[in-house]
């Protein structure tokens, strides 16, 4: 298994200053929004767009770049902790009643002529037709 900590600093040290700098023109777009005349209003659009594109490419590097320990933490200190909820709530249902069967027992007796499995309070077969 390759070990990915390496490129995974790497992300995290290239996305959390992409998201502060595209944070940062982002709101700079808004505050500027209001004072800025017709003709700087194009300029500061395409810098708001560059700086969400850049915040989003940010966030992305991060979120990469953690998946692995989150899902380790998942699966390593959750995991016993949903297994005991699990049972706890398996143990409720089965207390409450919860899913048990509450089907009778069937007994069949099979047809001396044809060999049918017919129900017990039967008088006749019901495929032959001949009394049991």
């Amino acid at each position: 298994m390759q070990d990915y900590s390496k490129y995974k600093t790497i992300m995290r040290v290239v996305g959390i200053p992409l998201m502060i700098i595209g944070l940062i023109i982002w709101i700079f777009f808004f505050i500027n929004f209001g004072r800025a005349g017709f003709e700087s209003a194009q300029t500061n659009a395409l810098l708001s767009m560059g700086g969400f594109v850049l915040f989003a490419i940010g966030v992305m590097l991060v979120r990469l770049s953690i998946i692995r320990p989150v899902s380790k933490y998942y699966a390593t200190e959750l995991s016993p902790a949903m297994e005991i909820a699990g049972q706890s709530i398996g143990k409720g249902l089965n207390q409450s009643g919860f899913g048990k069967s509450k089907v009778k027992e069937v007994i069949k007796i099979k047809c001396p002529h044809c060999g049918y499995l017919e129900s017990e309070d039967a008088e006749f077969c019901s495929k032959c037709g001949k009394k049991l």
